[in-house]
């Protein structure tokens, strides 16, 4: 590739960035409302003894700027520490921003709007196949920020006491998400969708 190409190419990343940006900032109401019955799923099975309610909250800023609110109610007894607990009927909030949940959408799909193709059925595959991966991204990133949240906010009453309870698994994926791995799994997704798409042709 010349230094013409890569300009070119450089060029069209920058603008499917901005357009899929956009398409976000103005329609990612309306896909995180279509995404709550999933992402409520996933928390169910992450943390059985909560339970999840979702909506979205606009800020008082901007009318397209909204973040996902999570109000769970504790079903069953939260054991802290030996000398602490949550009861149940207790509400516990988090908040994540929509925007930087949809990160690695953006990411993914700008990768894959640039990508080299020679026919239009590997381009139309490849936006397929990035849809459907964009979903699972979103699925493995946004339950575990919001409960990551929730655990970190009682984690310093639960180490005040005797036998502290362990931190749940999603606080480590949490915090390896925010400090770079949804950008990470939003390139990891563009390039399984490249390999499928080269397997699937190829056959």
């Amino acid at each position: 590739m010349n230094r013409r190409e890569l300009f070119v190419l450089t060029l069209k990343g920058l603008l499917a960035w901005l357009v899929l940006s956009g398409l976000v900032l103005y329609l990612g109401e309306w896909l995180a409302k279509g995404l709550f019955p999933l992402l409520k799923a996933v928390m169910i099975s992450m943390a059985p003894d909560l339970s999840p309610g979702l909506r979205l909250v606009k800020s008082a800023q901007s009318q397209l700027d909204y973040s996902i609110e999570l109000s769970a109610w504790v079903l069953r007894p939260v054991y802290l520490n030996a000398n602490h607990f949550i009861p149940p009927g207790t509400e516990l909030k988090s908040s994540a921003h929509l925007l930087h949940s949809f990160v690695p959408l953006v990411i993914e799909g700008s990768i894959l709007l640039v990508w080299p193709v020679q026919h239009w059925r590997q381009r139309l595959l490849l936006i397929g196949l990035g849809l459907l991966t964009a979903v699972l991204v979103v699925m493995a990133t946004v339950p575990a920020q919001l409960l990551g949240k929730l655990e970190i906010s009682f984690q310093d009453i639960a180490e005040s006491g005797a036998n502290p309870r362990l931190v749940p698994w999603f606080v480590d994926w949490m915090v390896f998400c925010e400090l770079g791995g949804r950008w990470l799994l939003g390139i990891a997704a563009a390039w399984l969708c490249i390999q499928l798409q080269r397997g699937l042709l190829r056959t």
